[in-house]
């Protein structure tokens, strides 16, 4: 079942999303954003749906906060609001937001753009290269389907490498994806990289160093 966190003060307004949505996902809820945060963080969610006048610090702030945790930053977030106009749906937009409805919103139309999303979601989280799959949403990848056996930081490093295929990534972007607030050496990162290159040798993509950069993920 998939999994949706709703990040709403209203009460009203949670049991009526929970009544529409709970036989069809599994459903978080939380009534600020600072726990919602919290929350999104430990729970994952396959997509937000966001109150913006929430206490404290309200769903605009939280949005961009969102986007600037790499765990979080492509999960689909539907901005649910009474506030209207082209003002507060353009800085939704500009934040962060991939849809606006104004409460009261049609029923349908919310199920119709979730299902959307989600099942956009679903293409991008795994996919295959020649021989190579990686399943971004279980931690996997596969080489002619037979599952490799990467320690997670290896993984994330697949993964960031993956999302940016041909593209150089950073040294500084790896270090901050994969270890996050911990300082590590140069080394370590390369140390990492040569297991790394070691286990997917059989695939049809092969990580390149590009001097004084970082590294690229190439197609054979």
């Amino acid at each position: 079942m998939r999994t949706i966190l709703i990040i709403e003060d209203s009460e009203d307004q949670r049991n009526l999303l929970g009544s529409l949505l709970g036989s069809r996902y599994r459903l978080f809820m939380e009534g600020t954003a600072e726990e919602g945060l919290k929350r999104a963080l430990v729970v994952k969610p396959e997509l937000i749906l966001l109150d913006l006048g929430l206490p404290e610090m309200d769903g605009y702030e939280l949005c961009n906060r969102i986007r600037s945790i790499p765990d979080l930053e492509s999960v689909p977030i539907i901005i649910l609001s009474g506030q209207q106009g082209v003002e507060a749906h353009s800085k939704a937009y500009r934040l962060g937001a991939d849809n606006y409805l104004e409460k009261p919103f049609e029923k349908e139309e919310l199920l119709a753009i979730i299902e959307s999303k989600l099942k956009y979601a679903n293409k991008l989280m795994r996919k295959t290269i020649g021989n190579l799959t990686v399943d971004l949403k279980n931690g996997a990848a596969m080489i002619n389907g037979e599952k490799l056996d990467l320690t997670p930081k290896e993984f994330k490093i697949l993964a960031i490498l993956w999302e940016s295929v041909d593209q150089v990534v950073s040294r500084e972007a790896i270090l901050k994806y994969v270890w996050d607030k911990t300082h590590v050496s140069d080394r370590v990162i390369d140390n990492h990289v040569t297991a790394l290159r070691k286990k997917i040798k059989e695939a049809s993509v092969r990580i390149e160093s590009i001097y004084a950069q970082g590294y690229k993920l190439l197609s054979n």
